[in-house]
């Protein structure tokens, strides 16, 4: 069994971990490896979208998808908001369509769970409780030196999916 966490932001990522916490399988959506991820230039790549999450159901079965849902902030114009509901809207499509269980949860709810108690601010709590709870979920690759913080984020997306399914067996 997988759990499967979404950010779906076009600097988001996918990280599915088995049962046990251990990641099977991780991508991101990096604008800087448009070949290889959902953003081409300023589009999403839905195929790709499609065939990753398809490539880990053929792993084994999904438990559960956590998505974080978007939503409009108040200092963002409107396309930046219509950006963020779309790549969250085609995340969701996709997940209903290929008939994976589905959690939508929002930001406040799953931040508020997995940071309970750590210190530090937005995406630097992020990068510090995957780097302690899933060591060897690499967070750069290539020349890369910074952490991508889309791929923390879906890994803390999936051990909040994790906790939320409990354990099996």
């Amino acid at each position: 069994m997988q759990i499967i966490g979404i950010d779906p932001g076009k600097k988001g990522g996918v990280v599915a971990l088995d049962i046990t916490g251990r990641p099977t399988a991780t991508e991101w959506t990096a604008a800087d490896h448009p070949e290889e991820g959902y953003v081409a230039g300023k589009a999403y790549n839905v195929r790709r979208m499609v065939q990753v999450l398809e490539e880990i159901a053929e792993r084994g079965e999904v438990a559960l998808v956590v998505l974080e849902r978007q939503q409009a902030r108040p200092i963002e114009g409107r396309s930046s908001c219509l950006t963020t509901g779309f790549g969250w809207g085609l995340w969701n499509g996709i997940v209903h369509a290929l008939r994976l269980p589905l959690l939508d949860v929002s930001s406040a709810r799953w931040t508020r769970s997995m940071y309970a108690g750590l210190q530090g601010e937005g995406k630097a709590r992020s990068i510090a409780l995957v780097g302690a709870r899933l060591p060897e979920l690499s967070l750069t690759w290539g020349r890369r030196r910074k952490p991508h913080d889309g791929l923390s984020d879906a890994g803390c997306l999936a051990l909040f999916g994790l906790a939320h399914v409990g354990p099996v067996g």
